[in-house]
């Protein structure tokens, strides 16, 4: 092969290697030569980059909410008898209405289950008494509470919560009850749903308790006083 032949053959091989580097080079350009174009290119891809950067954050953020659940709740409760009962007492005809302002902790939370620790304030207490000499009832009014106190929830559904609600504590009247004393002995047992607003912060609550006053044998005798009471209230979620 002469010399000028392969002069030819190598000139062909760089020609052909300059054209594979102009291509590529022509390739990464969104216009050849148009720089605006290009600046376009790179903004658009920066805003598609912020905007699913900005979706995934709040995505998150909302799953994290979701997920955050109110150590704290206060609820306030107005309770009205429509019956007695006679598990723990032998009354007939009593009356029992209060206002109750509780507050609850948030103890232990795994679905289906929620339990919370209850602290119950009475500041106002209406009891009818029917054991007076005249045979009329007689209205006492009584503060207290009950210290003491547990509340389990369903937490199955979203806006509705079944739940179950038990605590002992006392009742102070301003005159004696029953024939016996002023300081009285309390235990209720009652349940209920909260209904739920849509942010979860509010819940009106509804139910029903059964309520028991005594002295527990602190004085000469000892009717007491059980209650078949309907509640409603609200409660809300800190």
């Amino acid at each position: 092969m002469t010399p000028q032949v392969i002069q030819a053959a190598d000139r062909n091989l760089q020609t052909r290697r300059k054209h594979r580097i102009e291509f590529f080079r022509r390739s990464l350009t969104l216009v050849p030569g148009d720089r605006d174009g290009r600046y376009r290119f790179v903004n658009r891809v920066l805003v598609l980059s912020a905007a699913i950067f900005i979706g995934m954050f709040l995505i998150t953020s909302a799953s994290a909410q979701e997920q955050r659940h109110a150590h704290s709740e206060y609820t306030y409760w107005f309770d009205g008898a429509f019956e007695n009962g006679h598990a723990f007492s032998s009354t007939v005809g009593g009356r029992n209405y209060q206002f109750e302002s509780r507050y609850e902790r948030l103890m232990y939370r795994k679905e289906p289950f929620a339990v919370r620790w209850v602290f119950d304030v009475v500041p106002a207490a209406l009891v009818g008494d029917p054991h007076t000499h005249n045979g009329h009832r007689a209205y006492a009014y009584g503060v207290g509470g009950s210290p003491i106190g547990a509340q389990v929830n369903y937490v199955h559904f979203r806006r509705v919560e079944p739940f179950l609600t038990s605590g002992g504590g006392f009742l102070y009247f301003n005159h004696r009850m029953f024939g016996a004393t002023q300081f009285n002995f309390t235990a209720q047992l009652a349940g209920g749903v909260q209904l739920f607003t849509s942010s979860r912060r509010t819940a009106i609550d509804i139910g029903y308790k059964y309520h028991h006053i005594s002295n527990a044998n602190l004085g000469n005798q000892n009717p007491g006083l059980d209650s078949h009471m309907l509640f409603i209230g609200l409660s809300l979620f800190r």
